[in-house]
């Protein structure tokens, strides 16, 4: 099994500060949306974030990487992952999907492959993929010591064997990709 990570400890200065996986959409804040979602795929849920999430185990940004963005969550989770893989998603997607989860985890498994991501119009998608531990770290920490902190980078210039997942394949099981759609603006609402 695999851990998941929520990202949840960005500024979202957009939202005015607020915390986006406690943003509430249909009734219920984006990090229970995501949490009933990836509870019964996965053997723990953590979330990096600055204050505690009740029932949760919680991970922060090492102060040494104040400025590195998702980058510092994600060496947070890799570095606190129990399991030899970590699902790491973004906390502000309120239609997580499973069918996309289900696909990055039917192919993280077996050594020949250190990460499974989605490529829609042809872009990585780094906040919802599957990193094998040991080399996403080893990777991450060499981005991090040279100062790079753009996110898809882990993906496409690491490295990492990825198994990519291609946009005809994502959308055959979320033909709108609402599941990849995030909230950056009181708008997206």
């Amino acid at each position: 099994m695999l851990t998941a990570l929520i990202l949840a400890g960005g500024k979202a200065t957009r939202m005015g500060g607020v915390a986006k996986h406690e943003l509430v959409v249909n009734g219920q804040s984006i990090l229970a949306r995501q949490r009933a979602v990836l509870a019964p795929r996965v053997a723990e849920i953590i979330v990096s974030v600055a204050q505690a999430v009740p029932g949760l185990r919680t991970v922060q940004d090492a102060p040494a990487l104040a400025g590195a963005g998702p980058l510092a969550g994600i060496a947070a989770g890799l570095a606190a992952a129990r399991t030899p893989w970590l699902l790491v998603v973004a906390g502000d997607m309120p239609d997580l999907h499973g069918g996309l989860v289900d696909l990055l985890l039917a192919r993280a498994t077996g050594e020949a492959r250190d990460a499974v991501a989605l490529r829609i119009a042809d872009r990585p998608q780094p906040l919802l993929c599957a990193l094998r531990v040991a080399p996403a770290a080893t990777a991450l920490a060499a981005m991090l010591a040279a100062g790079d902190h753009k996110a898809s980078r882990l993906l496409t210039d690491q490295g990492l064997r990825v198994s990519w997942i291609d946009e005809a394949t994502a959308r055959a099981v979320d033909p709108d990709l609402r599941g990849l759609r995030n909230i950056n603006a009181p708008a997206d609402l």
